[in-house]
């Protein structure tokens, strides 16, 4: 059973790539306003709205100054990318009691990722004043990094609960009496 073990530092890494994939859509009336990234979320990030029929989102003209949107830094996805580095760099010592650490960390890992979307969610009702004109759409970087910790918890979970192989012991026979 080496896949699993081999496979584990992949997965892990998988998910730190995820971070950099787009992780949520902030959209009004169908279309996107802005896109944000796992490491956009984690750093915080300044967003330029679009203009649209020679307006902004917000109704102002193209002749008045543009302010950019500040979204500020979420701590769950800093939390969210440490677990995946810690478990990247824990799953590449082979021992089997690091495999139980690893569940932890996944688990966190998921955990994590669903308070990062029930605060980006709570912060979207704060700042909307539309009728559900404005929605949140969590994209394939989001959903695949759970996936992913989910994946990394079960594949540690089979590397704890592997078995060690029984070692052959070829006893010697007894000396011969002459």
């Amino acid at each position: 059973m080496e896949l699993p073990k081999k496979s584990s530092p992949f997965l892990f890494g998988l998910i730190l790539l995820c971070f950099f994939l787009p992780f949520v859509n902030l959209s009004c009336s169908g279309q996107t306003i802005m896109s944000l990234t796992g490491f956009q979320l984690i750093t915080g990030a300044e967003v330029k709205q679009p203009d649209m029929f020679g307006q902004n989102m917000m109704g102002q003209n193209d002749n008045m100054d543009k302010e950019n949107e500040e979204v500020s830094s979420q701590p769950m996805a800093l939390l969210a990318f440490i677990a995946a580095l810690a478990a990247l760099l824990i799953s590449l010592m082979k021992k089997k009691t690091t495999a139980l650490i690893n569940i932890v960390i996944s688990v966190l890992g998921v955990i994590f990722l669903f308070l990062l979307k029930f605060n980006i969610d709570g912060d979207a009702k704060l700042n909307t004043t539309g009728q559900g004109i404005i929605t949140l759409d969590y994209q394939f970087g989001y959903w695949f990094s759970i996936l992913l910790f989910i994946g990394g918890a079960v594949l540690s979970w089979l590397i704890f609960n592997e078995k060690l192989p029984k070692e052959n012991v070829i006893s010697e026979p007894p000396p011969a009496e002459v």
